[in-house]
């Protein structure tokens, strides 16, 4: 059952997860984005990059869409292309805090829990004191569905699909 899967299972490593310094400004953020992406071709979901601190002490996280909030001025202006110096915001400005953390031993429910109650997608795992890895919500959701529903009966997951799905 979920209770006794621990997160190491489903837990994505620091990094192959997206990470930005605190002191960077969002117009040098996304431009490391936009080449980490493209370099590493990150699956879907692994796009909300990890905030840390100059001590590598993580700090939280951000909202794509905060950075482009940040930069909209920037775009709306008629031939402005690659030559935008600063906004004189930094990642730091725009970082949201984690709410909850969880070990590599303790359970996907520990870390659907802290998804619940505060409306996130993914969690940090820590391991003395720094960051492991990451959950995400989709990957603890298809381990939890597969636990309580691994219908290997073709008959059955096409009456399903027929029956209840558009």
């Amino acid at each position: 059952m979920p209770h006794s899967v621990p997160v190491s299972k489903l837990m994505i490593p620091r990094n192959e997860w997206p990470q930005l310094r605190a002191d960077v400004d969002v117009i040098t953020a996304i431009k490391i984005l936009r080449i980490v992406t493209e370099d590493r071709k990150l699956e879907h979901g692994h796009s909300t990059p990890l905030v840390f601190d100059e001590n590598y002490n993580l700090l939280g996280f951000v909202h794509l869409i905060d950075l482009l909030k940040s930069v909209r001025q920037i775009w709306e202006r008629p031939g402005v292309r690659g030559e935008v110096i600063s906004t004189g915001v930094q990642v730091r400005d725009l970082a949201v805090p984690f709410e909850g953390a969880v070990t590599e031993e303790e359970s996907i429910i520990k870390a659907l829990d802290i998804m619940m109650e505060y409306g996130v997608s993914m969690v940090p795992v820590m391991k003395d004191g720094k960051l492991a890895g990451v959950v995400k919500l989709a990957d603890a959701f298809n381990e939890v569905a597969a636990l309580l529903f691994d219908e290997e009966d073709p008959t059955e997951r096409h009456r399903l699909l027929r029956d209840y799905h558009f």
